[in-house]
């Protein structure tokens, strides 16, 4: 467990009393080990004899301390304290934030609490206060996902939903698209219920409900400066989805965040978080961004197989791929991702199938902590609503299933295509993408 552990074991090694300096070295130092270990997440969840904290590194949770069960009331306490919530009121959930310094890096904690049997379970998300976010390439997009946002951005007006699962990159994204098209001749405003990133040049407004601040009442506010563009974190509401909706139709580009698995079932379940006429609807409405992140291989230790015939078998069968139209569209991508310096300089694939995949390394290596993995990449998609098919089945009952066939005719490229696109590159794996979108 290392040096740190032992040290917390010594911080927390009285099992009745626990003095503040303690606690604060404990909170301190679980912390800085999250950020030592790239952690996104700290966990601390009560169990009948100890406290387990269990740390998110690359979407995957791994116990790393326990803690004396008698110490959580403070750590809880100290918690609240620091991100401003009442300590008293341990029978309601909570969330609450601060900044807070690991060397000379300062980092947002956002803290939430529950009650749970056993006590009050604790997460704390770890992020970094970039002074701006990463590049879209640097994110995982390229190709044809790049280049319909950029085409998206030329436009003067429209609606861009960007919807993944909780935690996975969609804040960082949504600035990420901001900062394409920041300028000082464009004005900017944003909505955001956290603001993790500072940009320059840019009006950023922080929600507070408990304070009487509501995503609605901001965003109509921004709304009556007129912006040129506007961005809306989180659509909460059908009242403020009918003002997203107006303001995409009247002249503004306006960027919508939302909790969807994929694209299509975002835009399906936008319709109904709208009163707005299907025909407004359909018009505001230009593209549709989705992302799942996934663990990345390590680059170090990573090495390439030569799949098995049934190995090809089941991985064309897990993607789709039942076709030689199929196989020569997998192939056209992996070329156009060698082209963009995706992975090596040779393809994966011939016109007719799969040559060689990748795997990770099973002792892994000193710069991945020895997993095999380090980091994490998204596999993306991107839906473009024009004069087209989707367009089309927007009009109608917007059903997933139909906005996602009409798009497939119009050349969407799904999420699950991208993921084998770069696990062929040598990106992640095929196991990661099958488990990651659950195929």
């Amino acid at each position: 467990m290392g040096v740190k552990n032992a040290f917390l074991g010594r911080l927390l090694s009285s099992s009745d009393k626990f003095s503040d300096e303690q606690v604060a070295q404990t909170i301190n130092l679980l912390v800085e080990h999250g950020v030592k270990h790239g952690a996104s997440d700290i966990h601390l969840e009560p169990h009948e004899r100890f406290v387990q904290v269990r740390y998110r590194i690359d979407n995957h949770l791994k116990g790393m301390h326990k803690l004396p069960l008698a110490a959580l009331p403070a750590i809880s306490a100290q918690i609240k304290d620091l991100a401003g919530l009442d300590a008293s009121a341990d029978y309601l959930p909570g969330e609450g934030q601060y900044a807070t310094l690991v060397g000379e890096e300062q980092f947002q904690i956002q803290a939430t609490t529950m009650p749970v049997i056993g006590g009050e379970k604790i997460v704390l998300h770890i992020s970094r206060r970039l002074s701006k976010p990463l590049t879209l390439e640097q994110l995982g997009f390229w190709g044809p996902s790049l280049d319909l946002i950029s085409h998206t951005l030329t436009r003067s007006h429209g609606l861009i939903v960007v919807a993944t699962p909780r935690r996975n990159g969609r804040t960082t994204t949504m600035h990420s698209i901001l900062q394409m098209i920041t300028t000082p001749a464009v004005s900017i405003a944003t909505i955001e219920k956290d603001i993790e990133y500072r940009l320059p040049g840019i009006s950023q407004t922080q929600v507070r409900p408990n304070n009487g601040v509501t995503f609605h009442d901001a965003f109509r506010a921004a709304l009556n400066q007129d912006p040129n563009i506007l961005l809306l974190s989180d659509l909460t509401d059908k009242a403020t989805g009918d003002l997203v909706i107006q303001a995409a139709s009247g002249g503004h580009l306006v960027i919508v965040g939302m909790h969807a698995g994929n694209t299509p079932v975002a835009l399906a379940q936008l319709r109904t978080m709208t009163n707005e006429e299907p025909f407004l609807f359909a018009h505001a409405v230009q593209t549709g961004v989705s992302q799942r992140l996934v663990r990345k291989l390590c680059q170090r230790c990573r090495h390439s197989i030569t799949p098995t015939r049934e190995e090809l078998h089941e991985v064309q069968k897990a993607f789709g791929i039942t076709s030689a139209a199929h196989l020569q569209q997998v192939h056209d991508l992996d070329k156009q991702a060698v082209k963009e310096g995706l992975g090596g300089h040779q393809p994966a694939t011939s016109p007719t199938g799969i040559i060689h995949l990748w795997k990770a390394s099973d002792g892994g290596c000193e710069a991945c902590n020895f997993t095999g993995y380090q980091g994490a990449v998204a596999l993306v998609e991107v839906l473009e609503v024009n004069d087209n098919h989707a367009q089309d089945a927007l009009l109608g009952s917007s059903i997933p299933d139909k906005i996602r066939r009409a798009a497939l005719k119009d050349g969407f490229i799904p999420m699950e295509l991208d993921g084998l696109i770069k696990a062929l590159r040598g990106q992640t794996t095929i196991t990661e993408v099958l488990r990651t979108l659950s195929l």
